[in-house]
């Protein structure tokens, strides 16, 4: 990180928490990793870098986590969005959205 144990000591507990789920998501040497399956493709391996190295592993659930999170919530976000309401009021549409 480049920074001395006077500076990192003085962060706030919070600031070093993100410090730590960044690692945790984007751990040290992956970049190493995808680079040698890069290699490892060329001379013939078939398998997913995930599959190969668990540093990348972590980045392909990260990938996953933020795919279901886009997604998850889109329908309440069209609910109370008011751009439904001008579409339901424009056509006539009676829709029953409390289910």
């Amino acid at each position: 990180m480049g920074r001395r144990v006077p500076e990192l000591r003085s962060w706030p507990h919070s600031e070093v928490l993100d410090w730590f789920e960044y690692f945790e998501r984007r751990p040290l040497g992956w970049r190493e990793d995808l680079r040698i399956h890069y290699l490892l493709s060329a001379q013939g391996v078939k398998a997913k870098p995930h599959e190969v190295f668990q540093s990348l592993m972590a980045i392909e659930r990260d990938k996953e986590e933020i795919e279901n999170e886009s997604v998850e919530n889109d329908a309440n976000k069209l609910i109370s969005s008011g751009f439904l309401n001008k579409i339901m009021s424009d056509t006539g549409w009676e829709v029953d959205i409390t289910k």
